[in-house]
């Protein structure tokens, strides 16, 4: 019977996990390894915001924002790396290499791996990313340590600065249509308050 097991090597099925993009990422963060390297690219960042915005109070509820949001990062790599594992396992981006057969013509699962992969993600909530991978680890560890892999290379791939340029950008824009939707709304509501005092 045919196996499609993952093994312990860090590509799937001859893709490597780490691709150029990856690596040109690796090496322009390795640039903010550096301590002393780090504080001064973000005092900079944070001298060029001061000069054009105040310093905002705000609330820490007991957390930082931002390790809240770190949090949800690492919940929304742990998707991706679960989908990506799901991929590979299914055949998908291997540049025409080796594609197994999840399932038989009968319908049936003829991997093992596939089958128990799908049956946790239907089965087990993703909470927090950690108690899914746990609770999976439980079921098919050596799938569980490629879902690690690939978090982890994602989580280096991730382009941070794109991020950070698609939310300026999202609250720019949502930002300029509140403030005219609300602007209009006003001056309609003083128009009607002009027009009923001529009428009366």
């Amino acid at each position: 019977m045919f196996s499609c097991s993952l093994s312990s090597s860090a590509s799937f099925y001859g893709q490597p996990l780490a691709t150029t993009t990856t690596r040109l990422r690796r090496k322009r963060r390795s640039a903010y390894e550096n301590k002393d390297m780090k504080g001064v690219v973000f005092a900079k960042k944070r001298e060029e915001k001061d000069k054009n915005y105040p310093n905002l109070y705000t609330p820490q509820d007991g957390e930082l924002a931002e390790r809240k949001a770190a949090r949800t990062m690492k919940r929304l790599f742990t998707y991706v790396s679960i989908r990506v594992v799901q991929a590979h396992l299914e055949g998908q981006g291997n540049d025409g290499g080796f594609a197994p057969q999840v399932t038989g013509y009968d319908g049936k699962v003829q991997c093992p791996d596939y089958n128990d992969l799908r049956n946790a993600m239907e089965g087990i909530d993703l909470g927090d990313g950690d108690s899914w991978v746990r609770e999976f680890g439980k079921v098919n560890p050596a799938v569980t340590l490629r879902i690690l892999e690939a978090r982890k290379a994602y989580c280096e791939e991730f382009d941070y600065e794109m991020l950070e340029s698609f939310v300026d950008d999202d609250i720019v824009k949502a930002n300029t249509e509140l403030m005219t939707e609300i602007m209009n709304r006003s001056f309609e509501k003083e128009e009607e308050e002009e027009e009923e005092e001529e009428k009366a």
